[in-house]
């Protein structure tokens, strides 16, 4: 009987929200600022209501801090619907869908009712989404980074701290670009078809295991550690690259790279997401 009456307190809740017409960009403001501890804050242009839609959001500006860089992302539409069954485990959980970056995401969330933050869940999946159009994708890996991304993750742990999530996840972005700033290498901007990253997070250090780049300079394995931080930017790497230069890299455009038939050589990733360091470690 007490899950019921969570279920019933969830409803009525909702309910209340959506016929008194109380202002929910408000409401999703002030939650999501108390949620992050303050490093989050969200403004919606329009929104609209419905007991069994949801609530509607459009034309979105979210400002983010990470470190001391402040991140400011558009996006163009949210819903956000209650999961009531969800209720009966002991969660508070929701449902999110929207428009971002020209492509859409799904996600789900659930905060313990008893430990909040501390203690939850999550997935999400991506289609589509344009990594050039985000302007938090460039400020926190201090460079250009494009290409279509396609992701599915499911995690569980605390939703207020990275260190300490465990899940799994399956990166995959197409048709894009990474800016490296290796002017040593002779490769400024390595263009891939396909980049893909396979990772398995314990206690916030994602393992890469399985990842492949395939593109016209350069195509190959990575594998390595990325431990996350709450400041992403902070978050340390450690992946290993073992490549193959590809039909273009012939003649002077090679640099110094072992371009010497298609023998494989190896690239270090190593310092963190916001300052990565490049070794070429031969092969």
């Amino acid at each position: 009987m007490l899950w019921l009456g969570f279920i019933v307190y969830g409803v009525v809740l909702f309910a209340v929200l959506t016929f008194y017409r109380l202002p929910a960009d408000k409401i999703l403001s002030k939650a999501v600022e108390k949620a992050t501890g303050g490093k989050v804050f969200v403004a919606a242009e329009k929104t609209s209501a419905s007991l069994w839609k949801g609530f509607g959001f459009e034309n979105l500006t979210w400002t983010v801090q990470s470190g001391t860089a402040v991140l400011n992302e558009k996006m163009e539409s949210l819903t956000l619907s209650p999961r009531y069954l969800g209720l009966l485990q002991g969660y508070l959980p929701v449902k999110m869908e929207g428009g971002l970056a020209r492509g859409t995401f799904q996600a789900a969330v659930g905060v313990s009712m008893i430990h909040g933050l501390s203690k939850g869940y999550g997935s999400l999946k991506t289609q589509g989404i344009d990594l050039g159009a985000l302007a938090s994708v460039e400020k926190i890996a201090q460079r250009e980074i494009k290409g279509k991304l396609t992701a599915q993750a499911d995690f569980t742990g605390p939703l207020n701290d990275l260190r300490k999530l465990n899940g799994q996840a399956t990166i995959l972005v197409a048709d894009g670009t990474i800016d490296t700033k290796m002017d040593a290498f002779g490769l400024r901007t390595i263009p891939f078809q396909k980049l893909s990253l396979p990772l398995t997070v314990r206690n916030g250090t994602a393992n890469l295991k399985g990842g492949r780049l395939v593109g016209p300079l350069l195509t190959g394995d990575l594998e390595g550690q990325i431990r996350l931080l709450q400041n992403l930017q902070l978050s340390t790497l450690q992946i290993t690259a073992i490549v193959k230069p590809g039909p273009s890299l012939t003649g002077d455009k090679g640099g110094p790279l072992p371009v010497k038939g298609d023998k494989p050589f190896v690239i270090q990733l190593q310092g963190t997401i916001g300052r990565p360091l490049f070794n070429l470690a031969g092969g």
